[in-house]
């Protein structure tokens, strides 16, 4: 079955770099974050930061493109990340938004890898409505690998126009697991709910971006609780 998947994406890939000739170009960015905190969970434990960069390939007009993503824990070589995802942006009219894709999930460095234990895949469907009041975007997630189980992601933003030349991006995101991640005895339901606030700063062809961001843990689970992290990107 992987080694059916490996062989799809890769055919996808393929086609998406025959169709993508035209507007085709990578993009950059360097996260530095005091913690690792993904749908709830603590993913570099005991609180420590991490360096996360990811790259993106955009395959012309074609709305594919193919993003590498990592997360460097400094103290855990088993918390190290490594992530591939192919995403494809359907055409619209501009009044929603629609993309989906897959990703495979890994984490190589911490000794005596093995594919069937180290990695995960997982399949996402996105819908968008930029034109909507805080512009709302819900994404169902279906892990079928390690993580097997629906999570359900709620987004909405808006932008405060502090001055000319500045501007504070405000957010909130609701998640719901439908047992992703989860041991069988866990009840699904609302999971988490992140607040958060980024101020882009544009710095010739760089964008320096502070954030920071507070997670309401809504599980009553013993390995669940609320938690708080900052840093800052750097977009090329």
């Amino acid at each position: 079955m992987k080694k059916k998947l490996i062989m799809t994406t890769l055919f996808v890939v393929l086609i998406a770099m025959t169709a993508g000739q035209l507007v085709a170009g990578f993009s950059y960015q360097v996260d530095f974050t005091s913690r690792y905190i993904w749908r709830g969970f603590d993913l570099n434990p005991n609180k420590k930061p991490a360096i996360q960069p990811s790259v993106t390939y955009a395959f012309g007009d074609s709305g594919f493109a193919v993003t590498a993503w990592g997360s460097i824990s400094f103290e855990d070589k088993a918390a190290t990340e490594l992530d591939f995802i192919l995403n494809y942006d359907f055409k619209t009219n501009g009044d929603y938004t629609l993309s989906a894709g897959i990703a495979n999930y890994g984490w190589y460095f911490g000794g005596d890898f093995d594919w069937e234990n180290n990695t995960s895949q997982e399949a996402y469907v996105t819908l968008g409505f930029p034109k909507f009041f805080l512009s709302p975007k819900v994404t169902a997630y279906y892990d079928f690998g390690n993580g097997d189980g629906f999570y359900f992601l709620l987004e909405t933003g808006h932008t405060l126009e502090l001055s000319e030349k500045l501007k504070a991006d405000l957010y909130a995101n609701l998640g719901y697991n439908a047992g992703q991640w989860l041991p069988d005895w866990v009840d699904t339901g609302f999971s988490d709910l992140v607040i958060g606030a980024s101020v882009p700063l544009k710095m010739g062809k760089v964008t320096v971006s502070p954030f920071v961001n507070y997670s309401f843990a809504l599980l009553d689970l013993p390995f669940f609780e609320d938690h708080f992290w900052f840093g800052f990107s750097l977009i090329f």
